[in-house]
């Protein structure tokens, strides 16, 4: 009896306690020079566009989420009997492929600029990831309603709400950084000496 009681206790935590799926790519594009003026230069012309602002940035970080659900009815009510929720991210940030050919300082401003590029992409990997826990959460503490119609406009309305704000987040974030300049996510840069 005891088995059998913990055994629906573990199978009814799985459905209850579901995490986001997280899918990541990193990936880069190569620049090349052995100034600081030519890498500048190849960071301007192949750095990823912006697909809103139609800009291009030294990276990029992109970011989709999507989830789906299913409902059951549990006497008068339908509930959330399971969830899925999927985020895909891809990051994209320069790679000097030739930075053996520059002298040491500017190597140092390199490494410098790509530990903080990186950086600030990632607090846009963190936004994103945000979002997806978020509108998780909001699906799986879902209560009950008498209307399996209602309830999936309620649930598609706020989750897309949720997405919204996170993508405001996630602007605001560029703003208040200068698209990680304020972080140091900036070539050249006079930070090694």
């Amino acid at each position: 009896m005891f088995r059998f009681i913990f055994f629906g206790f573990f199978i009814s935590s799985v459905v209850i306690f579901s995490a986001p799926i997280v899918k990541r790519d990193n990936s880069t594009y190569k620049v090349s020079g052995s100034t600081v003026e030519e890498v500048r230069d190849q960071i301007d012309k192949l750095g990823p566009m912006h697909p809103v602002e139609k800009k291009r940035y030294d990276g990029i970080t992109q970011w989709d989420l999507s989830w789906k659900y299913q409902l059951s009815r549990r006497g008068k009510i339908w509930i959330v009997t399971s969830r899925s929720v999927k985020l895909n991210i891809k990051v994209r940030v320069p790679q000097w492929i030739d930075r053996d050919k520059a002298s040491p300082l500017v190597q140092r401003q390199w490494k410098i600029y790509q530990t903080n590029l990186v950086r600030h992409e990632q607090g846009h990997v963190n936004i994103a990831i945000g979002a997806a826990n978020a509108v998780d959460k909001y699906i799986g503490t879902y209560g009950g309603a008498s209307s399996i119609d209602q309830m999936r406009v309620n649930i598609e309305r706020n989750a897309k709400l949720i997405l919204e704000r996170f993508r405001k987040y996630d602007v605001n974030y560029d703003k208040r950084t200068r698209h990680g300049a304020k972080q140091g996510a900036r070539f050249p840069n006079n930070l090694a000496k």
